[in-house]
């Protein structure tokens, strides 16, 4: 008697297991906080906070982007925040350069910065690691950074390329998998 109430009871189970694994399976990339990089008109980067980043790049930026313009949108969940900053630090924390943006008022929340402000740090750090970070008094005192930043003097015109950037992330994928097997086959 006893067995046929456990069949019933585990497919329950069993149906029950399925549609929570289902149901949670979907990430929602609606209501968090994201920021957006653009390089004038063309974005070159979209992150979703909480999202695992696997690419690795940093924004490489020359004198050839002289004139150019860096457009960052930041959205916590779904509205501009207030007080917002924009820093360039370098490895060792200190703040280069800072830009205070005025509080967003309809739908452009956009903060720009020229480029040629970002290069004219060349000078006294070359070819260092910068860091670009994001603040914002109302949500976000602490800061977060955004990308990267490595400043060349050469043209490095293939690391703009599309197809480029997606090597670090297939070589970190099979680098994972390879690792995952592995840890496998020594149990």
């Amino acid at each position: 008697m006893l067995h046929r109430n456990l069949k019933p009871a585990l497919v329950k189970t069993f149906t029950l297991i399925v549609l929570c694994l289902t149901a949670f399976s979907f990430i929602s990339k609606a209501g968090g906080d994201r920021y957006e990089i653009y390089l004038n008109d063309k974005r070159i980067m979209q992150r979703y906070v909480g999202q695992l980043a696997v690419d690795v790049s940093s924004l490489q930026l020359d004198k050839t982007n002289y004139n150019d313009k860096l457009v960052i949108y930041y959205s916590h969940c779904g509205t501009a925040g207030k007080g917002r900053t924009i820093l360039i630090k370098d490895e060792q924390n200190k703040v280069l350069k800072e830009w205070k943006f005025a509080d967003a008022t309809g739908d452009d929340a956009s903060m720009s910065i020229p480029v040629k402000d970002i290069l004219d740090l060349q000078k006294s750090n070359v070819n260092a690691n910068l860091g670009l970070y994001y603040f914002s008094s109302q949500y976000l005192p602490k800061g977060r950074m955004l990308t990267s930043i490595k400043l060349k003097e050469k043209n490095l015109a293939l690391h703009q390329s599309g197809d480029v950037k997606y090597w670090p992330v297939a070589t970190a994928g099979i680098l994972g998998l390879a690792a995952v097997g592995f840890m496998f086959r020594r149990k």
